[in-house]
Protein backbone atom coordinates (compact mmCIF):
# COMPACT_ATOMS: atom_id res chain seq x y z
CA UNK A 1 0.00 0.00 0.00
CA UNK A 2 1.24 3.45 -0.88
CA UNK A 3 2.88 5.07 -3.88
CA UNK A 4 5.23 2.61 -5.61
CA UNK A 5 7.65 5.42 -6.53
CA UNK A 6 7.60 7.06 -3.10
CA UNK A 7 6.36 10.53 -2.19
CA UNK A 8 5.95 13.09 -4.93
CA UNK A 9 8.42 15.95 -4.98
CA UNK A 10 5.61 18.49 -4.63
CA UNK A 11 1.83 18.74 -4.48
CA UNK A 12 1.43 20.60 -7.78
CA UNK A 13 0.24 17.45 -9.58
CA UNK A 14 -2.04 16.34 -6.74
CA UNK A 15 -5.80 16.13 -7.36
CA UNK A 16 -7.81 19.22 -6.44
CA UNK A 17 -9.49 17.37 -3.56
CA UNK A 18 -6.10 16.52 -2.04
CA UNK A 19 -4.89 20.11 -2.28
CA UNK A 20 -8.14 21.45 -0.84
CA UNK A 21 -8.05 18.88 1.97
CA UNK A 22 -4.46 19.83 2.78
CA UNK A 23 -5.45 23.51 2.89
CA UNK A 24 -8.26 22.63 5.28
CA UNK A 25 -5.82 20.81 7.59
CA UNK A 26 -3.40 23.77 7.47
CA UNK A 27 -6.26 26.00 8.60
CA UNK A 28 -7.00 23.56 11.43
CA UNK A 29 -3.35 23.70 12.53
CA UNK A 30 -3.41 27.51 12.55
CA UNK A 31 -6.68 27.64 14.50
CA UNK A 32 -5.39 25.09 17.00
CA UNK A 33 -2.21 27.11 17.57
CA UNK A 34 -4.22 30.33 18.02
CA UNK A 35 -6.62 28.59 20.40
CA UNK A 36 -3.69 27.32 22.46
CA UNK A 37 -2.29 30.84 22.77
CA UNK A 38 -5.70 32.17 23.82
CA UNK A 39 -5.95 29.36 26.38
CA UNK A 40 -2.57 30.38 27.79
CA UNK A 41 -3.63 34.04 28.01
CA UNK A 42 -6.86 33.10 29.77
CA UNK A 43 -5.00 30.83 32.20
CA UNK A 44 -2.60 33.64 33.12
CA UNK A 45 -5.49 36.07 33.56
CA UNK A 46 -7.48 33.67 35.72
CA UNK A 47 -5.28 30.81 36.95
CA UNK A 48 -7.84 29.34 39.37
CA UNK A 49 -8.41 26.18 37.35
CA UNK A 50 -4.70 25.51 36.85
CA UNK A 51 -3.99 26.34 40.50
CA UNK A 52 -6.58 23.79 41.59
CA UNK A 53 -4.90 21.18 39.38
CA UNK A 54 -1.47 21.97 40.80
CA UNK A 55 -2.77 21.73 44.37
CA UNK A 56 -4.41 18.40 43.61
CA UNK A 57 -1.16 17.10 42.20
CA UNK A 58 0.83 18.46 45.14
CA UNK A 59 -1.31 16.34 47.46
CA UNK A 60 0.05 13.25 45.74
CA UNK A 61 3.57 14.48 45.00
CA UNK A 62 5.68 16.72 47.19
CA UNK A 63 6.76 20.10 45.84
CA UNK A 64 10.31 20.49 44.56
CA UNK A 65 12.49 22.38 47.03
CA UNK A 66 12.70 26.07 46.17
CA UNK A 67 9.70 25.99 43.82
CA UNK A 68 6.57 27.72 45.05
CA UNK A 69 2.99 27.16 43.93
CA UNK A 70 2.88 30.13 41.56
CA UNK A 71 5.97 28.90 39.73
CA UNK A 72 4.36 25.50 39.31
CA UNK A 73 1.21 27.13 37.96
CA UNK A 74 3.16 29.22 35.45
CA UNK A 75 5.19 26.20 34.39
CA UNK A 76 2.06 24.13 33.90
CA UNK A 77 0.46 26.81 31.72
CA UNK A 78 3.56 27.22 29.54
CA UNK A 79 4.12 23.46 29.31
CA UNK A 80 0.55 22.95 28.10
CA UNK A 81 1.12 25.53 25.38
CA UNK A 82 4.38 23.92 24.29
CA UNK A 83 2.81 20.45 24.11
CA UNK A 84 0.01 21.72 21.87
CA UNK A 85 2.42 23.66 19.66
CA UNK A 86 4.60 20.58 19.25
CA UNK A 87 1.54 18.52 18.32
CA UNK A 88 0.50 21.20 15.81
CA UNK A 89 4.01 21.18 14.32
CA UNK A 90 3.95 17.41 13.91
CA UNK A 91 0.53 17.52 12.28
CA UNK A 92 1.68 20.30 9.95
CA UNK A 93 4.64 18.18 8.89
CA UNK A 94 2.36 15.20 8.28
CA UNK A 95 0.05 17.43 6.26
CA UNK A 96 2.94 18.31 3.94
CA UNK A 97 3.50 14.57 3.46
CA UNK A 98 -0.18 14.06 2.69
CA UNK A 99 0.10 16.70 -0.03
CA UNK A 100 2.89 14.59 -1.57
CA UNK A 101 0.93 11.33 -1.35
CA UNK A 102 1.76 10.01 2.13
CA UNK A 103 -0.95 7.45 2.82
CA UNK A 104 0.21 6.64 6.36
CA UNK A 105 0.34 10.34 7.24
CA UNK A 106 -3.18 10.64 5.87
CA UNK A 107 -4.34 7.79 8.14
CA UNK A 108 -2.77 9.48 11.20
CA UNK A 109 -4.42 12.82 10.41
CA UNK A 110 -7.78 11.15 9.81
CA UNK A 111 -7.60 9.74 13.34
CA UNK A 112 -6.60 13.18 14.65
CA UNK A 113 -9.48 14.79 12.78
CA UNK A 114 -11.94 12.37 14.34
CA UNK A 115 -10.56 13.33 17.76
CA UNK A 116 -11.01 17.05 16.98
CA UNK A 117 -14.55 16.39 15.76
CA UNK A 118 -15.37 14.65 19.05
CA UNK A 119 -13.87 17.55 21.01
CA UNK A 120 -16.00 19.98 18.99
CA UNK A 121 -19.09 17.90 19.70
CA UNK A 122 -18.32 17.90 23.42
CA UNK A 123 -17.75 21.65 23.30
CA UNK A 124 -21.26 22.16 21.94
CA UNK A 125 -22.91 20.23 24.77
CA UNK A 126 -20.55 21.18 27.63
CA UNK A 127 -21.21 24.08 29.96
CA UNK A 128 -18.62 26.91 29.79
CA UNK A 129 -15.99 27.03 32.56
CA UNK A 130 -16.55 29.21 35.60
CA UNK A 131 -13.11 30.80 35.29
CA UNK A 132 -11.79 33.00 32.51
CA UNK A 133 -13.13 36.08 30.76
CA UNK A 134 -16.24 35.59 28.65
CA UNK A 135 -14.70 36.81 25.34
CA UNK A 136 -11.75 34.42 25.64
CA UNK A 137 -14.00 31.52 26.62
CA UNK A 138 -16.17 32.17 23.56
CA UNK A 139 -13.15 32.47 21.27
CA UNK A 140 -11.61 29.24 22.56
CA UNK A 141 -14.92 27.41 22.24
CA UNK A 142 -15.43 28.75 18.73
CA UNK A 143 -11.89 27.72 17.78
CA UNK A 144 -12.48 24.19 19.03
CA UNK A 145 -15.73 23.85 17.07
CA UNK A 146 -14.29 25.40 13.90
CA UNK A 147 -11.26 23.08 14.08
CA UNK A 148 -13.47 20.02 14.40
CA UNK A 149 -15.70 21.01 11.48
CA UNK A 150 -12.85 21.93 9.12
CA UNK A 151 -10.90 18.80 10.09
CA UNK A 152 -13.85 16.63 9.05
CA UNK A 153 -14.09 18.55 5.76
CA UNK A 154 -10.40 17.79 5.21
CA UNK A 155 -11.04 14.08 5.80
CA UNK A 156 -13.92 14.11 3.33
CA UNK A 157 -11.78 15.78 0.67
CA UNK A 158 -8.68 13.58 0.93
CA UNK A 159 -10.73 10.37 0.90
CA UNK A 160 -12.63 11.08 -2.33
CA UNK A 161 -12.38 8.26 -4.93
CA UNK A 162 -10.31 10.44 -7.29
CA UNK A 163 -7.52 10.66 -4.67
CA UNK A 164 -6.83 6.91 -4.60
CA UNK A 165 -4.18 6.95 -7.34
CA UNK A 166 -2.31 9.84 -5.68
CA UNK A 167 -1.96 7.85 -2.47
CA UNK A 168 -1.16 4.60 -4.27
CA UNK A 169 -4.41 2.96 -3.21
CA UNK A 170 -6.47 0.66 -5.43
CA UNK A 171 -9.25 2.44 -7.26
CA UNK A 172 -12.87 1.35 -7.47
CA UNK A 173 -12.32 -0.54 -10.74
CA UNK A 174 -9.32 -2.39 -9.27
CA UNK A 175 -11.24 -3.31 -6.14
CA UNK A 176 -14.15 -4.63 -8.21
CA UNK A 177 -11.78 -6.59 -10.46
CA UNK A 178 -10.07 -8.09 -7.43
CA UNK A 179 -13.42 -9.00 -5.85
CA UNK A 180 -14.50 -10.64 -9.11
CA UNK A 181 -11.24 -12.58 -9.25
CA UNK A 182 -11.68 -13.76 -5.66
CA UNK A 183 -15.28 -14.79 -6.33
CA UNK A 184 -14.21 -16.73 -9.44
CA UNK A 185 -11.45 -18.47 -7.53
CA UNK A 186 -13.90 -19.40 -4.77
CA UNK A 187 -16.21 -20.92 -7.37
CA UNK A 188 -13.33 -22.96 -8.78
CA UNK A 189 -12.40 -24.19 -5.31
CA UNK A 190 -16.02 -25.15 -4.60
CA UNK A 191 -16.12 -27.06 -7.88
CA UNK A 192 -12.86 -28.85 -7.10
CA UNK A 193 -14.13 -29.80 -3.64
CA UNK A 194 -17.40 -31.07 -5.12
CA UNK A 195 -15.52 -33.19 -7.68
CA UNK A 196 -13.25 -34.65 -5.00
CA UNK A 197 -16.25 -35.44 -2.85
CA UNK A 198 -18.03 -37.10 -5.79
CA UNK A 199 -14.95 -39.19 -6.58
CA UNK A 200 -14.60 -40.20 -2.93
CA UNK A 201 -18.24 -41.25 -2.76
CA UNK A 202 -17.94 -43.16 -6.05
CA UNK A 203 -14.88 -44.97 -4.72
CA UNK A 204 -16.72 -45.91 -1.55
CA UNK A 205 -19.63 -47.19 -3.63
CA UNK A 206 -17.26 -49.34 -5.71
CA UNK A 207 -15.62 -50.74 -2.58
CA UNK A 208 -19.02 -51.54 -1.09
CA UNK A 209 -20.16 -53.26 -4.30
CA UNK A 210 -16.95 -55.26 -4.39
CA UNK A 211 -17.47 -56.40 -0.81
CA UNK A 212 -21.03 -57.49 -1.62
CA UNK A 213 -19.83 -59.48 -4.64
CA UNK A 214 -17.25 -61.25 -2.48
CA UNK A 215 -19.89 -62.15 0.08
CA UNK A 216 -22.11 -63.63 -2.66
CA UNK A 217 -19.12 -65.57 -4.09
CA UNK A 218 -18.42 -67.06 -0.69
Amino acid sequence: MGRPDGLARSAKDAPDNVRDGVRAWYIVAAVQALTAVLQMVMSFQDPRTVTAQVREQSDSFSMVDGVDEQTMVNGTIISSLLVILIAVSVCTYLTTRVARGGVRSRAFLIVGSIYLALMALLQVFTSPPDSGSTPLVLLIGAGTIISGVIAVVGVWLVTRPDTADWFGLPGKAEVEAYAEKVAKRNEELDKERAEKKAKKEAKKAEQKAEQERRKKGD
